[in-house]
């Protein structure tokens, strides 16, 4: 299953609206004052290309809704990421909410993606050779 995290309840209805109205039916959790969105992995192309671009303007939405909501970080309490292990099961790194949103403010989330992959992949196969081995 495909994971999209959110921490608005506004715009993690929005997302699964999307999805519904592209004939996917997604699971919805709540849990730890975040809502995750969960998609089939077989997907058209189209229409996940379609949903991730939603999804990374939704995550926008997200980050003012907070800002709005409190200019600062002082009442958030816990941060993390969201991370799929090779065996299926996912986990949550957990991470100072103002290291991330440090990152977030200087990254996008497809990048911050992109380097918690790479960052588990190597966790879950090490490989020993130097970079310029590989």
């Amino acid at each position: 299953m495909l994971e999209y995290i959110f921490f608005n309840k506004k715009t993690c209805h929005l997302f699964e609206k999307s999805a519904i109205s592209s004939g996917i039916t997604p699971i919805i959790d709540c849990a730890d004052d975040c809502f995750t969105v969960r998609l089939p992995e077989d997907l058209d192309e189209v229409i996940l290309e379609k949903l991730e671009d939603y999804y990374d303007e939704l995550m926008d939405m997200d980050r003012s809704l907070a800002e709005q909501q409190d200019d600062s970080t002082d009442n958030i309490h816990a941060a993390g990421i969201n991370i799929r292990l090779k065996d299926g099961r996912y986990v949550y790194a957990s991470v100072s909410p103002e290291l991330l949103n440090k990152v977030m403010q200087s990254i996008s989330t497809d990048e911050l993606n992109t380097l918690v992959c790479a960052i588990t992949e190597a966790v879950e196969d090490p490989d020993e050779n130097s970079l310029c081995q590989r």
